[in-house]
């Protein structure tokens, strides 16, 4: 009888040490992200309007057959008053016209001169030209149609006084989120899929025990929920939300 209660204890201590780690994430450095994201957006739209970054570069993608030689020729002084206003390391700064075609991209030769209408219709920049309302919009979904993932989209409008309205994203790293929630840990969206995880090719996947994560109370971002996994192993989970953004945080 002591065995079986002592086996009774070492499963129960077993499955706490399992699934205590959602406790720790680090939610307001993850908070952080996002606030320099959002602080980043307003600095650059300023630099933008001020040098009515839109209609210049709308009318050099016109100019010579989509204005490229023009264009690269000032890339990179345009990309050098942009980082000197903004804090973060990004993966690519993505300026759209009103049109909805790519007028600047920071290294994305590929995107130059696309539009969210027809090239681009599938990925990430579609969906924050369709949300330009909203301020900060976050979005996961790949930014390229041939992307496999693994980045971040965070947008705002550019409009002010008598300049030509657009929408600037910051494109972030997953990896960036990864560090904060751990290597154990991963992001699922409110759809179910993988928006964050240490193996980016499940990135965009379906996490399988979707179903036992209970989406009723996803605004409260306090409590830490325990689950039994399909395989058996113990996982926890806590809500993570930003803007537009609602994450369930893994941990297993």
């Amino acid at each position: 009888m002591r065995k079986l209660i002592h086996f009774i204890l070492f499963i129960l201590l077993a499955s706490c040490a399992t699934v205590q780690a959602p406790e720790f994430i680090d939610i307001a450095s993850l908070k952080g992200i996002f606030k320099l994201c959002e602080s980043d957006l307003e600095k650059a739209k300023k630099v933008i309007m001020d040098k009515d970054l839109v209609k210049i570069l709308s009318h050099l993608q016109k100019m010579d057959n989509g204005g490229k030689k023009y264009y690269l020729l000032e890339r990179e002084a345009i990309t050098a008053m942009i980082k000197a206003v903004t804090e973060g390391v990004y993966s690519d700064f993505i300026l759209l016209n009103r049109d909805g075609t790519v007028v600047y991209t920071m290294v994305n030769d590929k995107l130059f001169a696309g539009n969210v209408r027809t090239t681009l219709a599938k990925s990430a920049l579609s969906s924050c030209y369709d949300n330009r309302e909203v301020s900060p919009y976050i979005v996961s979904v790949p930014y390229l149609p041939s992307d496999a993932g693994a980045y971040i989209a965070v947008s705002s409008k550019v409009q002010g006084g008598n300049t030509m309205p657009g929408i600037f994203i910051l494109i972030v790293d997953t990896q960036k989120i990864q560090n904060i929630i751990g290597k154990k840990s991963c992001a699922i969206g409110s759809n179910g899929m993988y928006e964050v995880a240490a193996d980016r090719q499940i990135i965009n996947t379906r996490y399988s025990d979707f179903n036992k994560i209970d989406m009723s109370n996803s605004r409260d971002e306090l409590t830490v929920r325990r689950f039994t996994r399909s395989s058996g192993a113990g996982a926890a989970y806590r809500f993570f939300n930003y803007s537009n953004l609602t994450w369930i945080l893994v941990t297993e």
